[in-house]
C-alpha cells in the first residue's frame, strides 16, 4: 500500500490517479471528504484527517509500503514558518512510529539555497529532518520549479490589462512545470521504488523561459498576441496577495521566495534526468486555452 498525503490537492490527487491506474493500492489523505471520495470511487482507501495530527498520520501510515510526502499550503497561517514546522514534525513522528522505509517528499527548488524567512525556507527544513532518519530509511526529495498551473491566477490581468504580472525580471529566464509532470515522477518513484539512501531530483519543466516569452506563449495562445510583461514591485505584490486573503506572514514569505529566484539562487543545471515533457505552448494551446475560454 502507498499512502498519498495531500490527496485532496494538486500534486497529490494526480500521483494518487497515476498510481491507481498502475494497479497499485493506494490510501489517499486529506481533510475535503467530496475530494477524497472522488478517488475512493477511482479505487482508493481514504482517511480524513488533520495532517498536524501525529496519532491521527500514525494510523494512516501504518503498513504502508512507501509515503508520498508534501506540507500542504496555508495561505490564510498567521506564522507560516510555525505551521510548516508543526507540519513537518508531525509528519516525521508518524513516519518513526509506523517504521515507513520508502518515502517521496514534495519539496521546491531553491531548497539547495534557501534563504531564512522565504516560504521555501520550511521545506529545505523538512528535507533535513527526513535526512535525518536512519539509513534503513529511503527518501527521495523532488524539487519542482514553478508550476505552469499558477498563470491562472494571472487570468484578471489578462483580461481587463492585457498583462501577465509579477515581480520577476523580465528576462530573468526560468523553469516551468506542469503539474501533472511532478505527478508522473512522484508515481513512478513510488511504483519502482528503485531510490535509495537520502538524494534529491529538482524539476525543471521542458525548458526555460524569460518572464516576456510566458506572456508571449500565453498570448499566442489566446488570440492576445500583444499580451505584454510587466514587472511589479515588492509592494505592489505584497499588497494583491493581501487582497486575495494571504496573511501578512504568508505574503513577506512568498515575497522573500521571488526575490531569491530574482537573485539567482537555484542555479541548478539542466539534465535530461531534471527535464520534463510538457512544454508550455503545450499547456498553453491545450490547458490554459480552455480554461481561460470558460471565465
Amino acid at each position: 500500500m502507498i499512502v498519498i498525503t495531500g490527496a485532496t490537492g494538486k500534486i497529490g490527487s494526480k500521483t494518487a490517479a497515476e498510481l491507481i491506474a498502475k494497479g497499485k493500492k493506494v490510501k489517499a489523505i486529506g481533510r475535503e471528504e467530496s475530494k477524497l471520495e472522488a478517488l475512493a470511487k477511482k479505487g482508493a482507501l481514504i482517511a480524513k484527517g488533520d495532517m498536524l495530527n501525529a496519532d491521527f498520520l500514525t494510523e494512516a501510515f501504518n503498513g504502508a509500503e512507501a509515503v508520498l510526502l508534501l506540507i500542504p499550503p496555508n495561505m490564510q497561517a498567521p506564522d507560516v514558518a510555525a505551521f510548516q514546522k508543526s507540519v513537518g514534525e508531525a509528519q516525521l513522528e508518524a513516519l518513526k512510529n509506523a517504521a515507513i522505509k520508502n518515502i517521496v517528499f514534495i519539496s521546491s527548488l531553491g531548497t539547495e539555497r534557501s534563504a531564512n524567512g522565504s516560504l521555501v525556507a520550511g521545506l529545505a527544513d523538512q528535507e533535513k529532518r527526513l535526512n535525518g532518519l536512519p539509513t534503513d530509511v529511503h527518501v527521495i526529495s523532488l524539487r519542482p520549479t514553478g508550476f505552469m498551473e499558477n498563470l491562472f491566477n494571472q487570468i484578471g490581468a489578462i483580461k481587463y490589462q492585457n498583462a501577465i504580472s509579477s515581480i520577476l525580471k523580465p528576462e530573468l529566464a526560468t523553469g516551468i512545470i506542469a503539474i501533472q509532470d511532478i505527478a508522473a515522477v512522484a508515481a513512478d518513484k513510488l511504483d519502482r521504488l528503485e531510490f535509495k539512501g537520502k538524494t534529491s531530483l529538482a524539476l525543471l519543466g521542458s525548458r526555460d523561459y524569460t518572464q516576456r516569452e510566458i506572456a508571449a506563449v500565453i498570448g499566442k495562445a489566446i488570440g492576445k498576441p500583444d499580451l505584454s510583461y510587466v514587472q511589479i514591485s515588492f509592494e505592489d505584490q505584497k499588497k494583491s496577495l493581501l487582497q486575495y486573503g494571504a496573511s501578512e506572514s504568508v505574503a513577506e514569505a512568498m515575497i522573500k521566495m521571488w526575490e531569491n529566484v530574482n537573485d539567482g539562487l537555484s542555479g541548478v543545471q539542466r539534465t535530461p534526468l531534471n527535464t520534463t515533457p510538457t512544454t508550455l505552448e503545450y499547456f498553453a494551446e491545450n490547458v490554459f486555452k480552455q480554461f481561460f475560454e470558460r471565465l
